[in-house]
């Protein structure tokens, strides 16, 4: 098992890949909430847990949060951001 850390600016259409966004445009979700993210993943039957009081590496003055997600060895990051903001849709 590994762990991924996953912020909401992964899959935010209004940001550019410059600014964070990991997923293509056409995965990307307008304004992604954590709580959204955490319900995806959860049905996903993913383990996970939940950091509320944590600021994006790359916006230090805003406190988003982000989960951090057990995964299999072979499953790789942008999958599992694919699978989460597709079931955001």
């Amino acid at each position: 098992m590994k762990e991924m850390i996953i912020w909401p600016a992964y899959i935010d259409i209004k940001r550019t890949k410059n600014e964070g966004r990991k997923v293509p445009k056409e995965f990307a979700v307008a304004n992604p909430k954590l709580k959204d993210i955490a319900d995806k993943i959860k049905k996903m039957g993913l383990e996970h847990s939940i950091e509320i009081k944590k600021s994006y590496p790359m916006e230090p003055w805003e406190i988003c949060g982000y989960i951090k997600v057990k995964l299999d060895k072979n499953t790789s990051k942008l999958q599992i951001l694919k699978e989460i903001s597709k079931n955001m849709k």
